[in-house]
């Protein structure tokens, strides 16, 4: 009994496997071989079922329907160049039949829209197959078209218009020599199973001392093209640094003496300010505010504390107009003789 049912599902097996084979090799053998010539008729009559069908989707007629898919017509195989290429309609009839469905529900538009869309790009398919099938095959190169390629290309190169290659100089040699004889001596000097890794760091450090020179280099530049320094330039008359620092302080002391507090704090303010600039701090120039003068000491935290309170003060008591005294005063020289000692 077992050995029956077993004889039963094997036989099942088979034919099951049979029948799915059999139809497979008949759709491969039903397929219609044409020349390229044939290929382009029949493209031509494809476009022209796709424009009749258009046609009559827009302007329904009593004639005979013109999108039966069955007018898509069977696939087909056309000889290009050395092989063999095989052209399936499903989409075309695919289309087809999307348009017969829409003819016979008129009242959908959307239905309508739909299938004249898909005969657009039915017909635009059929005019790239119909353009690839004229179009020649690539050329391919034998032999002597690449030895006349060759030929021109050494006529080109004899010519001159290129630069001929040239040996190293003599000083390029010795440099070489040197770089070789230098990395085999650092080889020997260090252990076979670290020599890559030494080869590494070497590298390593050639490449980041240079770097690190470079971008010194330039930050340097930086500041000094934004502070825009003169080299060896005398400052403008009406620049703070034009005036001694000392004479600015002798001038206020001497304010201070007739009780105008005030002004003597202005003064000992534009000594402060005279004093860094003339240390080349920042270009010299009296259009600056004080507190754009702090801001141009932001790397120098010490001055900058010491400028601060001088600025305050005298923001205070010259634009601020509030009383000022003689410790006032003592302060703000305190202050200014700080800074002139850094």
């Amino acid at each position: 009994m077992i050995k029956r049912i077993l004889l039963g599902v094997l036989a099942l097996g088979l034919s099951c496997t049979l029948g799915q084979a059999i139809p497979t090799t008949g759709a491969s053998t039903s397929l219609r071989q044409i020349s390229p010539d044939e290929c382009k008729q029949e493209l031509d009559r494809l476009r022209m079922v796709v424009e009749a069908c258009a046609q009559e989707l827009q302007q329904p007629t009593t004639a005979p329907k013109a999108c039966d898919p069955s007018l898509g017509g069977p696939d087909e195989i056309v000889p290009i160049g050395s092989g063999k290429r095989r052209l399936q309609y499903d989409w075309l009839r695919g289309s087809l039949r999307q348009a017969a469905a829409a003819e016979s529900a008129k009242h959908e538009q959307s239905a309508i829209r739909n299938a004249s869309s898909g005969l657009s790009d039915a017909r635009a398919r059929l005019e790239e197959m119909t353009q690839e099938l004229a179009s020649p095959p690539a050329s391919v190169y034998v032999p002597e078209n690449v030895a006349n390629i060759r030929r021109q290309l050494d006529a080109i190169l004899e010519s001159g218009d290129y630069p001929q290659a040239k040996p190293p100089s003599y000083l390029e040699r010795i440099w070489n020599d040197f770089v070789r004889w230098l990395l085999r001596l650092i080889i020997k000097a260090m252990p076979s199973s670290s020599s890559s890794s030494a080869i590494y760091l070497l590298e390593l450090a050639v490449i980041a001392i240079p770097c690190g020179l470079l971008i010194w280099w330039f930050i340097r530049r930086l500041q000094v093209q934004r502070l825009g320094l003169p080299r060896d330039s005398v400052p403008h008359s009406s620049a703070p640094s034009a005036l001694d620092w000392q004479e600015w302080l002798e001038q206020g002391q001497k304010l201070g003496r007739e009780g105008l507090w005030r002004e003597a704090i202005h003064h000992v303010y534009w000594a402060a300010i005279s004093c860094l600039e003339s240390r080349q701090l920042w270009p010299a120039d009296r259009t600056r505010t004080p507190r754009e003068y702090l801001g141009l000491l932001s790397e120098n935290p010490e001055t900058r504390a010491d400028l601060f309170s001088l600025t305050k003060s005298f923001e205070h008591s010259w634009y601020g107009e509030l009383p000022a005294g003689e410790k006032d005063f003592a302060e703000a020289c305190g202050m200014l003789e700080r800074i002139a000692a850094r």
